[in-house]
C-alpha cells in the first residue's frame, strides 16, 4: 500500500512538472496586406514563464535572407514598430542572426516573475508576396520554427488588400519543410483569411499558410526596382564579377594596343647581306641564338681578312 501511494506522489509530482514547463500557451498572428504589398504584422504571443529560458524576456527570430530561382540572395524588408508586455512597452533590441533578425525582448535588469505573461510585437515588412500569371499570394510563416518550447495553439487572422477577396489557401504545420496539415479553417471567404491549428507543437515546429487572390489589388515592383534591389542584395557577388569583367577589359585593350605584333609591311629580298654582318653574325639573325655552325663561319671570316692583310 505504501508503495502504491508513494508512486501516486511521484506521478503526481512528475505531472505538476509538466505543467509548470515553460511554453507557449497562444500564437496569434494579425496580418494586413497593403495595396504597396507591404504587410503590418502583430503577434500576440502568450506565455508561461518559469525562470529557466524565459527569464528577462523571449526572443523572436524573423527570417529576412532568401535565395531566389537564379541561386542570388533575396532580401526581405523588416521593421520593429512597437513592443508590449502585458500591455505596457517593454524594451527590446534587434541583431543580426545568419539568416535575418532577432527580437530581443526584455531588460537585462529585469526578470520576470514565473507564470504567464502576454507579448506583443508589431512589426512592418515588405517583399514578401508572390506575382503570378494570374494570381498575386502572400506565402506565411505564421510561427517561424526556431521555438525551443511546445506552442499549444497557433492562429492567424490575414486581411487582404482592399477589395480583393480570396481565390485559394493552403495550410502546413510541423518542422521546416513539413507538409503536414494539422490546421483548420475559419474563415475563407471575402477578403478575410482565418486559420488555426490542431495539435499541440512540440519545439522547432511550425504553422505557415498560403492565401492567393486575383491580379490588380496590389503594386507589384517595376523590372527597374527588381533589378535595383537584386544588386543591392548581391553587392558583394557583383562586386567580384565586375571586378573580373573590368580586369578582362583591361588586358584585352592592353593586349590590342601593345600586345601584338605590328603589321607586316612589304617584304624585299636583298641579295647583299648587311654591311657588318659576318656569315656568323646572320645565322644568329636567322637562328635567334649562338650555335656551333655560328662559330665556324666567323673563325673562317677572319683567317681571310687576316690573309688579305
Amino acid at each position: 500500500m505504501r508503495a502504491l501511494l508513494f508512486s501516486l506522489v511521484l506521478l503526481l509530482a512528475a505531472s505538476g512538472e509538466v505543467a509548470a514547463a515553460e511554453r507557449i500557451t497562444s500564437f496569434l498572428s494579425e496580418v494586413t496586406i497593403g495595396a504597396d504589398s507591404a504587410l503590418t504584422v502583430k503577434e500576440t504571443i502568450a506565455v508561461v514563464s518559469e525562470g529557466d529560458e524565459i527569464r528577462r524576456g523571449i526572443q523572436r527570430d524573423f527570417p529576412t535572407k532568401y535565395k531566389d530561382d537564379k541561386g542570388l540572395d533575396y532580401v526581405v524588408g523588416f521593421e520593429v514598430l512597437k513592443v508590449k508586455r502585458d500591455g505596457h512597452d517593454e524594451p527590446y533590441t534587434v541583431m543580426s542572426i545568419i539568416n535575418g533578425k532577432r527580437i530581443r525582448v526584455g531588460s537585462a535588469d529585469v526578470f520576470l516573475d514565473d507564470g504567464p505573461h502576454v507579448y506583443e510585437i508589431t512589426y512592418r515588412t515588405t517583399r514578401q508576396l508572390g506575382y503570378f500569371a494570374d494570381y498575386d499570394e502572400l506565402y506565411w510563416n505564421v510561427t517561424g520554427n526556431s521555438w525551443t518550447f511546445p506552442i499549444e495553439k497557433a492562429e492567424t487572422v490575414i486581411q487582404l488588400p482592399p477589395g480583393a477577396t480570396i481565390r485559394q489557401h493552403a495550410e502546413y504545420t510541423g518542422p521546416q519543410g513539413s507538409s503536414g496539415s494539422d490546421a483548420e479553417v475559419i474563415q475563407a471567404t471575402g477578403d478575410r483569411y482565418q486559420a488555426r491549428t490542431t495539435r499541440t507543437f512540440n519545439p522547432n515546429e511550425g504553422f505557415t499558410v498560403a492565401v492567393g487572390w486575383p491580379k490588380g489589388f496590389v503594386t507589384p515592383p517595376s523590372e527597374i526596382e527588381k533589378t535595383e534591389q537584386a544588386i543591392r542584395d548581391n553587392l558583394g557577388f557583383f562586386a567580384i564579377v565586375g571586378g573580373v569583367a573590368v580586369s578582362l577589359l583591361y588586358y584585352l585593350f592592353a593586349w590590342f594596343r601593345v600586345g601584338r605584333d605590328p603589321p607586316k609591311g612589304t617584304i624585299i629580298p636583298l641579295f647583299v647581306p648587311p654591311t657588318g654582318l659576318g656569315p656568323g653574325g646572320m645565322r644568329y639573325v636567322w637562328k635567334e641564338k649562338f650555335d656551333d655552325k655560328s662559330a665556324i663561319p666567323s673563325r673562317s671570316s677572319a683567317r681571310r681578312m687576316q690573309a688579305s692583310h
